[in-house]
Parts: structure tokens; C-alpha cells; sequence
């Protein structure tokens, strides 16, 4: 059975650095501002390496910040550079949508293979229905080349093209679904698996989203309920309508195995009831980016924090609302398009189990540029933070609590998705 999150580690989350970065990315420009980079001096010691699968190399600093360029102030906090083996890419792993499992469950388990496994998408916290207190990730996924959540509007994400080259930009849902019967004409596609129903079109549904049932028969986590459904079987034929006059308290029910639901808005639901049992439907669902590349991976990310070897681009006030020092996660690749990840472990857990103590964002970002990074893209991190590295032996290791003060705990909080980076071919 799905165990919900608490309402204190909801509070606890949002209070982190995630949260609080997250409210601040749809009102900030992806393009860099050269001119104002903020830029902060670094200094750094090395203090040790560690080998992992396939050749993969973390770095482990104590690094110093002398203060962001405009209202900063001097940091120092334990740093963690991880460089992928050439050749290497990320993929997704993922829990349901709704639902949150440890990065190191779900890349052990679903990536056996993978060198090593990274926090990924920042979290939201929607109210749907009667449920208060869901968690789930904020932005897009794209698994193995299959859109897994998105919406017609593009967001950002970091990820990799079908050839496995790195990409971060935006991303899109775009597609129509089309009745096979007459007179019915085509309605576009408005969201895949989202936490909302957006209204001009049609929202799909499908069993990436959690269908697990409480006790009373409800789901634990209720999806947005059309202002009328229709039931797919695994051959796009109509099994079942649902709509204000038919079996109406059937709306927003949990998607079943081998289906997925058409659910209307209000200004498309009558075109719902038009079409008998039955009809096949055509669906075409495709991804739409802003360089036109079909993506393997993507997963939803903040900031971009290096651009072109420019550390924290978009200058100093964009980066003023993560001036505290906390655990940070960054992921990008150098100037030959390898794969690094950056690691801020933080200093210690706080009574709650909150991971305190770290770098600034633009501090941050300019020493993940020292140490190599010519682009790079915010992750979740505060108590998010995770990197786990396996041995060629197979044995996987956690390696984000470097540093750090266990003493009240060695959490690893629940995610929804993050990345695997798994061996090129």
C-alpha cells in the first residue's frame, strides 16, 4: 500500500531549497546575460578521490566562496565533483506519478546496470480533490523516449536527445486525438498525466500515475477528474464514457491496467458524448522542443547555473532568492559534452531531519565552473541532495553524506524521479 507523506515533511520540503527556488522559475529568462554574470572568487582544497563503475571518477574538495558579487558574503562547505565516464548519458528513473521512492531504490532497482544515480525534478504540491498533501515532480518527464508528463506549454528540462547528446532547453506535449466515426473531428491534446485539467482539449491519463486504493476504496492519490472521460482499452476502442448524465460518479477514477483515460475540459466535454462505444480512437501524442531534437530523457530542472563556461549567467539578482548556504545538486556536462554532476553534501541534520549548511547558488555555481562545468542546471537539493555511485564489483555506495553530521539521522528522502547514468554503448 502507498504510504503518503507526513504533513511535517511536507512543510519540512517546502521550506527547502528546492521549494523555494521552484516558486521563482516560470518568471525568470533561459537565456544568459553575458554582460552581468555574477561572478564570486573561489578557492578550493583537494582532499580525496574515489573510483566507481566504467571508470567514473568524484573529486572530494573543501572549497571556499568570498562572497556573491552583490550582497553575498564568504562561504565554505565540503564539494563533491563527479565526472561520468566518457560516453555515458543519464536516464530517468521514476516512481509513479503521485508517489515517492529514495533515489537509491529506484536506480538499484529499476537501473541495475547504471554507474550511479542523482536527485532529480523539483517537487509542487498540489490539492487534488480530496487529498491535501501530494508530492509529486514538477516538470516533465520523457522515459526511454516516451513522454511520461507534460503539457502543451513548453518547460525546461535537462536531458538527452535520442542519440544520447545533452540537451537542456524546453519541452512540449503536442498531439490530437481523432475518433474513427463520423462527423467527429480532431481535438487537441492539452496536458499527459498532469495535475490539472487545462482546459481548450483533451488531458490523458494513463497508469504512470499512482492507481493505488485505500481502504475506503479511494485512491491514495486522486487524479484531476474530466468534465467527461473516456475509457481506452489496450486497442484505443472506447470501453467506457463518463459524463454529467452517465456514469457520472465514475469521473476521475483511477486508470486500470491496459487503459488510459480521455478526460475533457468543460469546453470540449460535450464532444464526449457524441461518440458511441466502441469507436476507436486515434492518439498522437509527440514531443515538440525548442531545438527540434526528440529526447530519450528529460527531467523537469531549475536555473541554469553555468551557460558556456559563464558562471550563475543571469546575474546577480536572479540568484538572490538562494543566498543561503545549503546542500545543492547540479548536473551538466564540460566543453567535450561528458557528463559531471556537482555535489554540495551540506554540514548536518537538523532535529527534523533537514539536511543545513552548504553554499549559495551563485556561489556555488562559480565553483562548479572552477571545477569544470561549462554547463550546468539546478537540480532539487537542499535535503533532496543524493548521489549513490556503484562499485565494478556491482556494490552501490551513497556518497552525498561526505562531510556531513549523522548524529540525528542519515535521511534520504523520497523522491519522485531522478537520473541514472548509465554506460554508453
Amino acid at each position: 500500500m502507498l504510504s503518503l507523506p507526513s504533513s511535517v515533511l511536507r512543510l519540512a520540503a517546502i521550506f527547502s531549497a528546492a521549494a523555494i527556488g521552484a516558486s521563482l522559475l516560470i518568471a525568470l529568462p533561459d537565456d544568459a546575460d553575458a554582460a552581468r554574470p555574477c561572478r564570486v572568487k573561489t578557492s578550493f582544497n583537494f582532499k580525496s578521490s574515489k573510483q566507481f563503475a566504467g571508470g567514473g571518477v568524484l573529486r572530494r574538495y573543501t572549497a571556499t566562496a568570498h562572497g556573491a558579487a552583490k550582497g553575498g558574503y564568504d562561504q565554505t562547505a565540503k564539494a563533491i565533483m563527479t565526472n561520468y565516464p566518457t560516453g555515458s548519458f543519464p536516464a530517468l528513473i521514476n516512481d509513479k506519478i503521485g508517489s515517492r521512492t529514495t533515489v537509491g531504490t529506484m536506480v538499484k532497482s529499476q537501473r541495475p546496470t547504471a554507474l550511479a544515480g542523482i536527485s532529480g525534478d523539483f517537487f509542487i504540491f498540489p490539492d487534488i480533490r480530496y487529498v491535501k498533501d501530494i508530492e509529486m515532480a514538477r516538470g516533465p518527464m520523457v522515459r526511454d523516449g516516451h513522454v511520461l508528463r507534460g503539457t502543451y506549454k513548453r518547460q525546461r528540462v535537462l536531458g538527452t536527445t535520442m542519440h544520447k547528446q545533452p540537451f537542456g532547453g524546453m519541452l512540449a506535449v503536442r498531439g490530437t486525438i481523432q475518433p474513427q466515426a463520423t462527423p467527429a473531428t480532431s481535438i487537441d491534446i492539452r496536458s499527459l498525466n498532469w495535475n490539472r485539467i487545462l482546459g481548450g482539449g483533451v488531458n490523458i491519463y494513463t497508469t504512470a500515475w499512482e492507481n493505488a486504493l485505500r481502504g475506503d476504496g479511494k485512491a491514495w492519490v486522486p487524479r484531476p477528474k474530466g468534465a467527461a472521460e473516456w475509457v481506452l482499452n489496450s486497442h484505443n476502442k472506447i470501453k467506457t464514457i463518463r459524463t454529467s448524465m452517465k456514469n457520472t460518479r465514475s469521473l476521475g477514477k483511477p486508470v486500470e491496467a491496459g487503459t488510459r483515460v480521455i478526460a475533457f475540459s468543460k469546453n470540449t466535454a460535450l464532444q464526449a458524448a457524441a461518440v458511441p462505444l466502441g469507436t476507436k480512437v486515434k492518439v498522437n501524442i509527440r514531443q515538440s522542443t525548442d531545438t527540434g531534437a526528440q529526447l530519450y530523457t528529460a527531467v523537469g530542472r531549475g536555473l541554469p547555473v553555468v551557460m558556456g563556461g559563464t558562471p550563475a549567467p543571469l546575474g546577480c539578482k536572479a540568484y538572490d532568492h538562494s543566498k543561503a548556504a545549503r546542500p545543492r545538486m547540479f548536473v551538466g556536462w564540460n566543453a567535450n559534452g561528458n557528463w559531471k554532476s556537482f555535489t554540495v553534501p551540506g554540514k548536518n541534520f537538523d532535529d527534523i531531519g533537514l539536511r543545513t549548511g552548504g553554499f549559495g547558488l551563485a556561489n556555488a555555481a562559480n565553483i562548479a565552473k572552477k571545477l569544470g562545468m561549462t554547463q550546468a542546471y539546478e537540480m532539487d537539493g537542499g535535503g533532496s541532495t543524493t548521489l549513490w555511485t556503484r562499485s565494478g564489483g556491482g556494490k552501490w555506495t551513497r556518497r552525498d553524506l561526505w562531510g556531513v553530521n549523522t548524529t540525528v539521522c542519515a535521511c534520504e528522502r523520497p523522491m519522485t524521479n531522478g537520473l541514472a547514468f548509465m554506460a554508453g554503448n
